[in-house]
């Protein structure tokens, strides 16, 4: 089989999906403020801390709310607490941040972030100095004085990269302890990274005054780790403050590469690759702080000599593990990992930039600053309107990295607290009233509270104090044994058991070698002294061994003896165990029983409970789907009477002005008529209408008889540009105007030589709709130009449209298409396409096209120009202009022949 992969931590867990963090009760966003003391105490102030809860906002004269309304406001605010300039840090922290640490203790999450403009004292209140220290390292001291004696050993949680933690043995984190701190020339790194070797800001070197609180209640049978991170938000990107980066002799430094935002498999999010440093101490904790903040974003700007240009959060996970049955190592269960987090943000302040006069990379930082906190606000806006109107609106976390990564937060996994610093200056009016606008927002929106983490893996509890007793047990008897191997006696050197060294040199050559003998006697009888001695020592050896054994038996025989009372002991109460042993097998039924009874019982009332919220989920979709289908449903109605009232409106202007048009040309007719009727000259000065631009479709009006028009293939109504033709007064005789005599017959010449009147030539082709219910369907597609001419369609009842749909051919009898663009000559030119629609067999329709118009636009050229009509030979006038030729226009109408007349002519 493959080795199993093992299961990571779970960390943080997401809220409503593990039955032990979830509950029903909702706490508000709590907002405090924090009132920054005046530079100069004789200044102007724009605000007042009126009690405890309380704080009064004034306007001054030189404000831009004056300036617009001409009136001094003063405004009131409540917050959970207000802190004025006299409160110290050690205050601030007991309210803001002292809960927060408690539930992360206890396994709950937590934010806190401080929000104002820019010089309000947001930094300060974060971080303080050595000597006044703010939040963030009063924090770091009470989280190590409550966990202090119950920290694991280093390197035992191992992060994954994927948000979450691994567990290893004891034997395991030795060696990552002996390869990464030990031994550190053995790990590889990258080459040229130098270490940080000066004082971090908040060491001892500098004074620094600890704070001595600590959390009660740490359950003492769990083993706990600490790891932090610290990260910035710069022009909305992410970047990892505590990342090595690589170093390259020429170039140095490598830019820091941005980092990205993801989910883990609980659904929350993280910072994708970031640094997370194991810490065993404060002042480990403030080591790795100095050196983010040596690479955060500051800068100078005309209200701030140290602005900070991006927003800094600096995370706190505490990891924490049940101990094993023993309570000396951590349960090797990956699946019992629980990690709580409280995210710490420095939020950049909001600027204005007439104010801080920035340029260049300032002016980027300040709108990209401004933009992040602009997307706080609607998001919490959102929140507070989804909760207060019951709606489903999708709240915008994406719209910037701060919020996208804190939205578990904001969606009820943790506590969320804000410190709402203010500069009181009374030229600081403006900017303050829009953050005061927006604490008074944030209390509004409501979010879950968390419960506290219990494991419940049915182990001893006090396993840890069971566990330090063994321990001494064990050392205590450990001290005794060596102390009873010190006792006892040990050998003198001198009495190996060894007759001595090897005999000396024997040889003998002289029979008075005296010398040789000597050394000879010498070395027996040292041998001889030291057999003397082993044997006295072997004798007291060997009696020391038979008391030991003694001893041994006599042991023995008073154990054997204890033992038989305890067999006699255990056999008297055989039967009584039997029968517990039988009485527990039963009970031990029992439980089981009941306790499938209650497993069945709570699986019913989870599917019940299951069942009820999809219920009331549906209601309440059902109900936000109303609504919306009522609002929506308004919004038409009123859009529709807008319309039709738009609608009417056009229709009664375009009415009126029709009907003036027609009674000023009827005007215009009985004008001419009466000109016509009282001059004694039978022949009428030709007249021309002016038009803007020349159409090719145009239908020419002159005397009888000689009619020329130029007009494309479709029946469209124009107005007639006249050509001008002279001709002899002899030509025609004259005429009465038509209509004279009665019985409709044509009227009788008074005298030969007059000039006959011409009748309105009549257009064969234009025919008049049958039925008033034709409906044309206008296809005018995307881009089209409108044009200001005088030709232009008269398509009484219309539906115009861009794109060309199915239904719209149903409801429709005609069809136009109008197409525009430059002909082969460069001419501008509109084309209009038309036919009929014919319904199909199949539930479509077909279009037959069967007319072309045509319309041409072009510049009319120079004014003075000769006549294109055929002029008489015996002209000797001067050349006119057209305009002051053709001053009148003739209409003329045909009529039947009769024999007496071929053709007569009225003039209108």
């Amino acid at each position: 089989m493959p080795p199993m992969r093992p299961q990571r931590g779970k960390t943080p867990r997401k809220r409503g999906k593990t039955g032990g963090s979830t509950s029903d009760v909702v706490e508000p966003v709590e907002v405090y403020c924090r009132v920054r003391p005046l530079d100069n105490p004789g200044d102007a102030v724009c605000l007042t801390v009126v009690s405890n809860d309380t704080v009064k906002l004034l306007s001054s004269e030189n404000t831009l709310a004056f300036a617009r309304t001409g009136q001094l406001k003063e405004i009131q605010y409540k917050f959970q607490h207000v802190f004025d300039e006299y409160t110290s840090q050690k205050a601030v922290f007991d309210h803001v941040a002292y809960p927060l640490i408690d539930d992360l203790v206890h396994g709950k999450n937590g934010l806190l972030f401080t929000y104002g403009i820019t010089s309000s004292g947001k930094t300060y209140t974060m971080t303080g100095t050595p000597q006044d220290q703010g939040i963030l390292p009063r924090c770091l001291d009470v989280i190590f004085n409550s966990i202090g004696e119950y920290q694991c050993k280093k390197y035992v949680f191992k992060p994954d990269k994927m948000n979450g933690f691994e567990v290893q043995t004891e034997a395991d984190a030795m060696m990552d302890r002996q390869r990464k701190d030990i031994l550190p020339g053995l790990t590889p790194k990258t080459p040229g990274t130098p270490r940080i070797r000066e004082k971090y800001e908040f060491g001892r070197d500098c004074g620094r005054l600890v704070d001595p609180s600590r959390v009660n209640d740490v359950d003492e049978d769990n083993t706990y780790a600490v790891f932090v991170s610290y990260i910035e938000i710069y022009n909305n990107y992410v970047y990892d403050l505590l990342e090595e980066l690589p170093y390259d002799p020429i170039t140095g430094y490598k830019a820091p590469q941005s980092k990205f935002l993801r989910t883990d498999s609980c659904d929350n999010m993280y910072v994708m690759s970031c640094t997370e440093v194991e810490i065993k101490s404060p002042e480990e904790a403030f080591e790795v702080l100095y050196k983010g903040q040596k690479r955060r974003k500051v800068a100078h700007t005309a209200l701030n000599a140290e602005s900070s240009r991006s927003h800094s959060i600096f995370n706190i996970r505490l990891v924490q593990a049940p101990l094993d049955p023993c309570g000396q190592e951590v349960l090797q269960d990956n699946e019992k990992i629980f990690v709580s987090q409280l995210s710490l943000v420095d939020l950049a302040g909001s600027e204005r930039v007439n104010r801080t006069n920035n340029k260049g990379d300032r002016l980027k930082e300040a709108g990209n600053i401004n933009q992040t906190l602009m997307s706080l606000r609607t998001c919490l806006e959102m929140l507070r309107e989804n909760q207060m109107s019951g709606g489903n609106k999708m709240v915008p976390y994406r719209d910037s990295k701060l919020t996208h990564l804190f939205k578990n937060y904001f969606d009820g996994d943790g506590r969320v607290r804000m410190v709402v610093c203010v500069n009181p200056k009374a030229e600081e009016f403006d900017e303050t009233v829009h953050v005061m606008k927006f604490a008074e927002m944030s209390q509004e929106v409501m979010v879950q509270r968390s419960q506290q983490v219990k494991f419940d893996l049915g182990l001893t509890p006090g396993r840890r104090r069971l566990g330090e007793k063994l321990r001494e047990e064990r050392m205590r008897e450990e001290a005794e044994r060596e102390k009873e191997r010190e006792m006892m006696p040990v050998p003198s050197p001198s009495l190996i058991y060894s007759l001595g060294p090897d005999f000396p040199n024997l040889e003998l050559v002289d029979y008075s070698d005296e010398e040789t003998l000597r050394k000879l006697i010498e070395c027996l009888c040292e041998r001889d002294t030291r057999r003397q001695t082993l044997l006295i020592d072997f004798e007291a050896k060997g009696n020391q061994f038979r008391n030991y054994l003694l001893d041994f038996e006599r042991d023995y025989d008073r154990l054997k003896e204890r033992n038989e009372e305890l067999e006699a002991v255990t056999n008297k109460h055989g039967s009584t165990t039997s029968k517990l042993e039988s009485k527990c097998r039963s009970l031990e039924q029992k439980v089981s029983s009941l306790q499938q009874q209650l497993n069945e019982a709570d699986r019913m009332r989870r599917e019940f409970e299951a069942k009820l919220y999809d219920k009331n989920m549906k209601i309440r979709q059902e109900q936000s789907e109303k609504e919306r289908l009522k609002d929506n449903f308004k919004q038409r109605l009123e859009m529709n009477n807008i319309h039709w009232e738009d609608n009417l409106d056009k229709e009664r202007r375009k009415i009126e002005r029709e009907l003036g048009m027609a009674l000023e040309e009827k005007e215009k007719k009985f004008s001419m008529m009466k000109e016509v009727l009282d001059s004694e000259t039978p022949i009428a000065k030709p007249r021309t209408f002016k038009t803007p631009a020349t159409s090719t479709k145009t239908r020419t009006y002159t005397t009888p008889g000689v009619i020329q028009s130029a007009r494309s293939e479709s029946d469209v109504s124009s107005i007639g540009v006249p050509t001008p033709r002279t001709r002899t007064t002899s030509a025609v005789p004259s005429v009465r105007p038509w209509g004279y005599g009665g019985n409709n017959k044509r009227p009788v010449p008074k005298t030969p030589t007059a000039t006959p009147r011409s009748i309105p030539q009549y257009n064969l082709r234009h025919r008049r709709s049958k039925s008033n219910t034709e409906t044309w369907l206008d296809h005018k597609p995307q881009g089209h130009l409108d044009l200001d001419t005088v030709l232009q369609p008269s398509l009484k009842k219309k539906k115009s449209v861009s794109k060309l749909d199915t239904k719209d051919t149903k409801m429709a009898s005609k069809y136009m298409l109008t197409d525009q663009g430059l002909n082969s000559d460069g001419e501008f030119q509109t084309r209009y396409f038309k036919g009929d629609v014919i319904p199909t067999s199949g539930g479509g329709a077909s279009v037959v096209f069967n007319d072309v118009e045509i319309h041409k636009q072009k510049e009319p050229g120079t004014r003075k120009r000769r006549s294109s009509c055929p002029q008489p030979t015996d002209f000797d006038g001067e050349w006119t202009d057209p305009e002051e030729r053709c001053a009148i226009a003739i209409e003329g109408h045909r009529r039947k022949r009769s024999k007496q007349s071929p053709e007569l002519v009225s003039v209108v």
